[in-house]
């Protein structure tokens, strides 16, 4: 799978109210989108849920982690506590180290989570 056909969920995103490329939506997201006559802003980018369907379970076996959503134009999913220790996401940096550091996932299962998304009202 080429670096075109995923995007890669950095474990470290959930440590800051800037993470995730602030919320954005990746490139990538865009282009396959384009690629497949799809209109990404109508879909919208799954991030709360790709972060929760893939990123979570995967740092679960070496971190217990608490999240939560908030509406933002920033990254609206953010870890509350790590370990036992409270996170502050507008810290500057952290001194935590999440393992995996990332997880990859086929934009072809993104499109599909954002599609049933939409189909769920959101």
């Amino acid at each position: 799978m080429s670096s075109d056909e995923a995007v890669t969920l950095h474990s470290s995103g959930l440590l800051s109210k800037w993470g995730f490329n602030d919320g954005d939506a990746p490139d990538a997201w865009f282009d396959y989108c384009d690629a497949h006559g799809v209109d990404a802003a109508a879909v919208g980018y799954p991030l709360a849920a790709l972060v929760r369907r893939y990123l979570l379970p995967a740092l679960a076996g070496h971190h217990d982690i608490e999240v939560y959503e908030v509406g933002t134009i920033h990254n609206p999913i953010r870890a509350a506590v790590v370990d036992g220790v409270d996170i502050d996401a507008y810290a500057a940096s952290s001194d935590i180290v999440l393992t995996p550091a990332s997880v990859t996932v086929p934009l072809a299962d993104v499109l599909r989570i954002a599609v049933q998304k939409e189909g769920d009202g959101g």
